[in-house]
């Protein structure tokens, strides 16, 4: 018996160890799972009580319309137009290949792998992805009427935006584009969000702050099927601020028709208040093409084209003055005592410098002139001789004062400041001396020196308001979605160190200009026009650029003019051509009174 009771007495011991290892384990269990609890209960309690949340809530955006943008008149340039795009809700699709291929049926040109990647990609389960823009309204209206069928699907109402004016005014408005990382991180950009459109250039970038607006948004309920049940708040969006441009409509159009199929620019300026009333830079392109998805060909096609049409060529195109930089040199020498209005100069057809002789486009000569009549003639060999009497240093001197070499400041992103050689930068670049063919070469507009169209505009408005910078702007004044102006343009003028005595000089010669000499061509019935020509040859091409800057009427300036026909094909100086056709026909209009 001792033996027997030795053995139970065994056996118990061995089942208590047991239960005291597997009460251990249970132990443990017990405890970790309480401690998994709290975890959750206390330290991640906020963030399950959110996510059980927007299981059930969702916040659906609502696009905000973008800004208008209109000419001084209230027309308009740039509005909206509706477009429907088809979305899902990542979360709410429970069999995510079987639920595209249903959805295909209705919109077959949607891309079952690429929807998928974007679904899988998605920043947010909860908020709905875009599949498909511009879709039909049959579609819109078949897929709302199967809202049991399609719970995933939310259909989104977004403004597109549209430009009435098609390429007339491409390539000053700009263009919108998808926002980058960059711009994203940017203060410029505030409330933007990843898949925002933002303007990439023109206008549309410039004041994006003020045309963005504000996005709403609802905040709905749904049940478990992904249905709306009920609308707990909603957040209307905001538009953006409308932008009334100084551009004037009618004057555009007249500019744009008299240039044809030229490639140049051509700007119209109020010489008193900086307006810029028409500007038109060729090729341009139809801005329409972005806002509603430009394709790869395309975008390939205006990227590569030679005659840069997503450039605007009057702000940001650099050239050679030509001859109508004299009036900066002939200011400069009369202000500088160099010579006298009286004074006169011989031209025989060419001047020689050092060892080389400078032609005169009048290959026979123009005999002796005055400054009055050099001007009027636009004769190079009496502008060589006067170039080197006043200096390059007075020279460049003056052509900052007429505000050239840097920018105008005119509200238009990445202005060009054009470029003033000197002595210093020659030296500096080329490790050569300035010589004096570089002085008689920078004389009449060639050489190294490069002004913008803006500048030119600048300068000659200078000549025609009797002496005054003024900063040209493009808008004239931004009002916000309650009506309210929140800015108005005011005319910013500096007052150019050249006396009254060289402004009514300058502004007789140039009236002769037309009257009866170089300009003649913008002659005219309608109004008398005040103006230089100018003419650049370029190396390599035979075609050279045809200035033509001016302001009428000549005896009490309204209007400032500028145009640049590029590598024209003409045997003729069509630019002052051009010029008189569209002065004549703006002041045959009798609103030209009112400005």
């Amino acid at each position: 018996m001792s033996i027997k009771y030795r053995l139970i007495g065994k056996t118990n011991l061995k089942y208590e160890r047991r239960l005291k290892i597997i009460g251990g384990f249970l132990f443990f269990a017990f405890l970790i799972i309480l401690i998994r609890v709290g975890w959750l209960q206390i330290v991640q309690g906020e963030k399950f009580l959110q996510l059980s949340q927007t299981s059930r809530l969702r916040l659906i955006p609502l696009p905000n319309p973008r800004g208008l943008i209109t000419d001084e008149k209230g027309r308009i340039i740039a509005d909206n137009t509706a477009s429907f795009s088809v979305a899902v809700v990542p979360e709410n699709i429970v069999h995510r290949e079987d639920a595209l291929f249903k959805l295909k049926e209705v919109l077959p040109k949607i891309n079952i792998e690429a929807c998928k990647e974007k679904i899988k990609k998605a920043p947010n389960p909860f908020r709905p992805v875009v599949l498909q823009e511009k879709v039909n309204l049959s579609k819109v209206v078949y897929l709302l009427e199967r809202e049991q069928e399609f719970p995933f699907v939310v259909i989104l109402a977004q403004p597109v935006r549209n430009y009435p004016q098609g390429a007339l005014l491409g390539n000053v408005v700009g263009y919108l584009g998808e926002a980058d990382k960059k711009e994203l991180k940017s203060l410029s950009f505030l409330r933007v969000e990843a898949g925002d459109l933002v303007g990439k250039t023109g206008i549309e970038k410039m004041y994006n702050s003020y045309l963005q607006g504000e996005k709403g948004g609802k905040q709905i309920e749904v049940d478990v099927y992904g249905r709306v049940s009920r609308i707990i708040s909603q957040k209307p969006p905001q538009p953006g601020d409308t932008l009334c441009l100084s551009i004037n409509l009618d004057m555009q159009r007249i500019a744009r028709e008299e240039m044809g199929g030229r490639k140049g620019v051509v700007l119209i300026g109020n010489p008193y208040t900086g307006d810029i009333l028409a500007i038109v830079s060729l090729p341009s392109f139809d801005p329409n093409l972005f806002a509603r998805g430009i394709s790869k060909e395309k975008w390939s096609e205006l990227s590569s084209h030679p005659g840069d049409p997503l450039e605007n060529r009057a702000i940001r195109g650099e050239y050679p003055p030509g001859s109508t930089f004299k009036i900066v040199v002939a200011a400069a020498a009369l202000e500088e005592g160099k010579i006298k209005p009286s004074s006169t100069f011989f031209c025989s057809g060419a001047y020689k410098v050092g060892n080389r002789f400078f032609k005169c486009w009048k290959e026979q000569g123009h005999g002796k002139l005055d400054l009055e009549e050099a001007i009027v003639h636009s004769c190079d060999v009496y502008f060589y001789q006067l170039g080197l009497k006043t200096g390059v240093k007075d020279i460049i001197r003056y052509s900052r004062l007429f505000g050239l070499g840097r920018p105008t400041g005119v509200d238009f992103p990445s202005e060009k400041k054009g470029f003033l050689p000197t002595p210093s930068w020659k030296k500096q670049t080329f490790k050569e001396p300035w010589y004096p063919g570089d002085t008689a070469n920078l004389s009449i507009g060639q050489g190294y020196i490069l002004v913008t169209p803006i500048q030119m505009l600048d300068l000659i408005s200078a000549v025609a308001n009797g002496g005054y910078l003024v900063r040209p702007h493009l808008v004239k004044k931004i009002v916000d979605v309650n009506g309210n102006v929140i800015f108005n343009s005011l005319p910013i003028r500096d007052k150019i160190s050249v006396s009254n005595s060289t402004i009514d000089f300058l502004h007789k010669a140039l009236e002769k200009v037309v009257e009866k000499g170089t300009g003649w061509r913008a002659k005219n019935k309608i109004v008398k026009i005040a103006g230089k020509t100018g003419t650049v040859e370029i190396a390599g091409n035979k075609n050279p650029h045809n200035w033509f800057i001016g302001y009428a009427p000549a005896d009490n300036p309204l209007i400032s003019i500028v145009v640049l026909v590029e590598n024209r094909e003409e045997d003729i100086s069509i630019a002052p051509q051009i010029a008189g056709k569209i002065l004549s026909r703006i002041f045959a209009r009798e609103e030209v009174a009112n400005l």
